[in-house]
């Protein structure tokens, strides 16, 4: 048994599949573009949005995520442990501001976000 697949295309309908391949070529060169160039400015209004009053109750390793680093705040909230917060460290953020502060006993340590996010190859 053969399979015959031999399938022809008169120039008409050839010329409207070759339009519409490189319509869609556009479309998804233009999204491309589009990403690459807002991309930063997405991930910091990400960062300024976030509105945080709380305290550290808890750090802990999430067996769900490889045993990675979570902490646990007192408003319910788990995240990923990316700054060496401590047990009892009250967090503060206004949302639009890039800094947060962390109120640990008698000091004040202020964490920028954005420079953590540079540190960490996030933003340039």
């Amino acid at each position: 048994m053969e399979n015959n697949f031999d399938i022809k295309i008169d120039k008409t309908n050839k010329k409207i599949i070759i339009l519409v391949m490189v319509f869609f070529g556009c479309i998804l060169l233009f999204s491309v573009i589009y990403l690459v160039i807002n991309s930063e400015s997405d991930k910091k209004q990400s960062l300024l949005i976030i509105n945080r009053h709380t305290r550290v109750v808890d750090i802990y390793p999430n067996k769900n995520q490889h045993n990675l680093g979570y902490v646990r705040f007192s408003n319910g909230i788990n995240e990923f442990l990316d700054y060496p917060y401590k047990i009892g460290d009250s967090v503060s953020k206004n949302s639009g501001d890039s800094i947060e502060y962390i109120f640990r006993k008698d000091s004040i340590i202020k964490n920028n976000y954005f420079e953590e996010a540079r540190k960490n190859g996030l933003l340039k």
